[in-house]
């Protein structure tokens, strides 16, 4: 069953803002890792040592798609320019039920987390930037490029939320040719974060595909579990996954036609019936009122 094959496109999805919110648990580890470098994996491993929830990208697709509308304004102040740079309030009130996040949007602002959170671990999730770049070009593109994605954003309000600032923190970090410019800001960007860990004196833990348990439980200074270190996302999932969250979203947007449909129906034949029914009382009180002035002229 796709259900249990992607179950987390299947959890609860929340209508709130996270203006409202506010921090409730320590972030204690910030992974700093582009996509496609094992941050789903790192985000079940995390969970699973105890340093849960971790926000990761699929959480603001799947959970909280408001939140898209506030990493928006995070993307336009600090590469448009447009409005005030986050600071610790705001960061806390988009990951404040979260000890830990990874992948995109908040790597693109890596060394602003650093900064806003010193007190936090540092992980560098990595690969090669010829199997990243492949891997991307396969995946994250194709999401960004996917036609009922395009479609559906002026449709379905999650979507209208999600897909844009998507598509937003793609081009803050790769501009308009990922091709061309992709592994150089990756290179770039893994480099920014190392300088900054080295200017404020902070260890960072840099993780390959298929290390396993060892060198993170160390790092973290937990027990090593005895189970198989999580894979997760694979690539060959991910086209599947995303063209089955494509499909509920349209599914969420047909039942909501659905219900409006069918509400405007209840209205027009409710209306109709009070209609004939207030024209029947006309005809009846016409009726005896002429009964009754022929009685009266007797």
């Amino acid at each position: 069953m796709t259900k249990d094959r992607f179950p987390e496109l299947y959890v609860r999805m929340e209508d709130e803002s996270p203006s409202l919110r506010h921090r409730t648990v320590p972030l204690e580890v910030l992974v700093l890792g582009y996509a496609r470098t094992g941050t789903s994996s790192i985000q079940i491993a995390l969970e699973q040592l105890g340093f849960g929830p971790c926000y990761h990208m699929r959480v603001a697709m799947n959970q909280y798609p408001r939140d898209c509308a506030m990493w928006m304004k995070a993307l336009e102040a600090k590469f448009d320019g447009k409005g005030k740079l986050f600071e610790r309030k705001e960061w806390d009130q988009l990951l404040g039920r979260h000890r830990s996040v990874c992948d995109m949007p908040a790597v693109s602002f890596a060394t602003d987390l650093m900064l806003a959170y010193p007190e936090a671990k540092i992980i560098l999730t990595n690969r090669d930037p010829d199997s990243w770049h492949a891997s991307m070009s396969r995946t994250v593109l194709q999401s960004n490029l996917y036609w009922l994605h395009n479609v559906l954003q002026h449709l379905d309000w999650a979507t209208g939320l999600v897909h844009p600032m998507r598509r937003k923190a793609w081009h803050c970090m790769f501009g308009d040719n990922f091709e061309t410019k992709g592994k150089e800001a990756m290179i770039k960007h893994y480099k920014e974060v190392r300088a900054c860990a080295e200017a404020q004196g902070r260890e960072v833990l840099e993780l390959q595909l298929g290390d396993g348990w060892h060198r993170l439980c160390k790092f973290l200074d937990v027990p090593v579990p005895d189970h198989a270190y999580p894979r997760e996302n694979d690539g060959n999932n991910f086209i599947p996954k995303m063209k089955e969250r494509a499909r509920l979203r349209m599914q969420a947007v047909a039942l909501r036609w659905l219900k409006v449909v069918s509400i405007a129906a209840i209205l027009t034949f409710a209306t109709g019936l009070l209609i004939r029914s207030f024209s029947g009382r006309k005809e009846a009180l016409a009726f005896w009122s002429g009964d009754l002035r022929r009685e009266y002229s007797r």
